[in-house]
């Protein structure tokens, strides 16, 4: 036998060779890419959970940002700006609100009153709290007459947009005072009702407005001190962002 022949020979023995080394290969390469996938960030799933809890919870101000993942394969880019995760059908918020939130807290602080008016945004609009202390005489529904300069500076802005307002009456845990209501609940309605009529009577489009009472059953702090229950027994005027969603039904816009 010739040594050409030979070397074939043995060449086509080898052959198998080739076989096995392209599946190693492609089976190492099978196994770094399920590795890739278990991989897990955790941070960027703890922001979503909290932007999900916090979308849900309609309550307190709602500002969650994550860094974006770019867009050349994985990782973020540090030099990019945070973007707010958005969750599909839910209703956004528009930048204006925090320009009417804005306003309103200067204007408030220009009126220098303390901690007797909050403004802030959540994902249903800009809330205006009102302290009793501020508005109401105490176990009534009967407004203070160093009320009105602050309603009136708040009417002022309400007038300048379209937004529909909901008006939301709270009171401590401790009884009214005044006999012709006999529990919380119907003291709570009767003050957002006063404030209502309040706006109304300063030009407020009727249309506009809804009520609500929520008794003692929202407090901001524990009833354990004076002050505490003074801001718990409160009226909220909210200024309802504008959404086409089944979830909220509102018109107009924010200006």
């Amino acid at each position: 036998m010739s040594k050409r022949k030979k070397h074939e020979e043995g060449h086509a023995d080898e052959r198998w060779l080739v076989s096995y080394a392209d599946f190693i290969t492609l089976l190492f390469v099978l196994f770094v890419v399920l590795w890739s996938l278990g991989q897990v960030d955790v941070e960027k799933y703890k922001i979503l959970a909290e932007s999900m809890r916090a979308a849900f919870s309609f309550g307190g101000a709602v500002s969650v940002v994550s860094n974006p993942i770019s867009s050349g394969g994985g990782g973020t880019d540090p030099n990019s700006a945070p973007a707010p995760i958005t969750i599909p059908g839910m209703p956004s918020k528009p930048p204006q609100s925090d320009d009417v939130a804005s306003q309103l807290t200067a204007m408030l602080n220009e009126m220098n009153m303390g901690s007797g008016v909050s403004v802030q945004t959540n994902i249903e609009g800009v809330l205006i709290s009102l302290s009793e202390s501020l508005i109401f005489y105490p176990g009534t529904a009967n407004l203070y007459p160093q009320g009105y300069p602050v309603l009136d500076g708040i009417i002022g802005m309400l007038n300048s947009m379209q937004n529909q307002l909901r008006i939301i009456g709270h009171t401590d845990n401790t009884p009214p005072t005044d006999s012709k209501y006999a529990n919380n609940f119907e003291l709570s309605v009767a003050r957002a009702n006063v404030v209502a009529q309040y706006l109304i009577g300063k030009g407020i489009d009727p249309a506009r407005l809804s009520i609500s009472g929520k008794s003692e059953y929202a407090p901001i702090f524990p009833n354990d001190t004076d002050e505490h229950r003074s801001m718990n027994s409160r009226a909220e005027i909210v200024i309802i962002y504008p959404d086409t969603s089944s979830s909220f039904t509102t018109g107009g816009s924010l200006q």
